[in-house]
């Protein structure tokens, strides 16, 4: 079942009624707006408003359907996230045997990781119209267990370099649009793939690659990587979409319906975020030493990237 996203900007409150996120809009005249949505439809809520309130007893019911709500800063970019510690009967078996991995079985997770992002971007430049996708294939080729020659950075640099019609980008999380969009979508998609590994009974603080005392998301921000370019082909792929001085509105909605875009994984069409899973499953096989490689998504063919409905409160 494909999990909603809803995103809400406007003041209100949200509360737990009947088993229903329930929100109560603010500042109109005359009785508060009040629209409902079942607690076991609901994936991942965006709060961006300062003014928005929550219960406690919604935030306890969202934890226990495995959604995970995302918190906005001033910037109105994602910056926290609550997320249940455990969403799955055997996830004590799961962590063990994720952190019990070797150092070789996480450099080869690795490799398999680095060469999926290289390949994805190669068939964004490919679908853009765009020349260097056969060089990026080659890279894919090339990386080694634990990437230690860095073929995903030098990747990244040329993808980066190739995939914008527009002079003198460059791509920074400070710079200048369309890189805000960019960090938009990225905080989204690793808001999604956290919620998949915890569903999954994976550890999200225990990376494969990213080793960073500060940071709980390692294994998210190991896992994201090949669904950036998902965010990419959606801002890249509709530049007049994404440009301007700052994020607006709109771009947050197509932004957030690049996880129900369609995909290939397995061998099946499936939303995006529906393949999040896939791919955690895929991984905690491959800790349990049940598996081998861990399921990435591809671009369906030739298929152009569409905005679908998001609802905005």
């Amino acid at each position: 079942m494909l999990k909603r996203t809803l995103f809400f900007e406007s003041p209100g409150h949200l509360a737990l009624a009947d088993r229903q996120l329930s929100f109560s809009l603010r500042g109109g005249e005359g009785d508060p707006v009040r629209k409902t949505v079942p607690i076991e439809d609901i994936g991942i809520v965006v709060i961006e408003n300062r003014q928005i309130t929550l219960s406690v007893a919604l935030i306890q019911a969202l934890i226990a359907n495995n959604a995970v709500t995302v918190f906005c800063d001033d910037k109105h970019l994602p910056a926290a996230y609550c997320l249940a510690a455990a969403g799955n009967a055997t996830a004590s078996r799961v962590i063990r045997a994720q952190l019990s991995a070797t150092e070789a079985m996480k450099n080869r997770l690795w490799k398999l990781t680095a060469a999926a992002k290289i390949r994805n971007q190669a068939q964004v430049l490919l679908r853009r119209g765009k020349t260097g996708a056969a060089r990026l294939e080659r890279l894919a080729g090339q990386v080694k267990n634990g990437d230690p020659d860095n073929t995903e950075g030098v990747a990244a640099r040329f993808y980066f370099s190739e995939v914008t019609d527009r002079s003198g980008f460059s791509r920074s999380p400070e710079g200048e649009m369309p890189n805000a969009a960019l960090n938009y979508g990225y905080a989204v998609i690793r808001a999604a793939i956290a919620r998949a590994l915890v569903g999954s009974g994976l550890l999200c603080a225990a990376g494969i690659h990213h080793h960073n005392q500060y940071d709980p998301l390692c294994l998210a921000d190991d896992i994201m990587e090949p669904y950036r370019a998902f965010i990419d082909e959606e801002v890249f792929g509709s530049p007049e979409a994404f440009f301007g001085d700052e994020i607006t509105r709109e771009m947050k909605r197509r932004l957030l319906a690049v996880l129900t875009a369609d995909v290939m994984i397995c061998g099946m069409k499936r939303p995006l975020q529906n393949a999040m899973s896939y791919t955690t499953a895929s991984l905690a096989r491959c800790f349990l030493k049940e598996g081998s490689e861990i399921d990435y998504p591809e671009f369906p063919q030739w298929q152009t990237s569409s905005p679908h409905s998001v609802p905005i409160r």
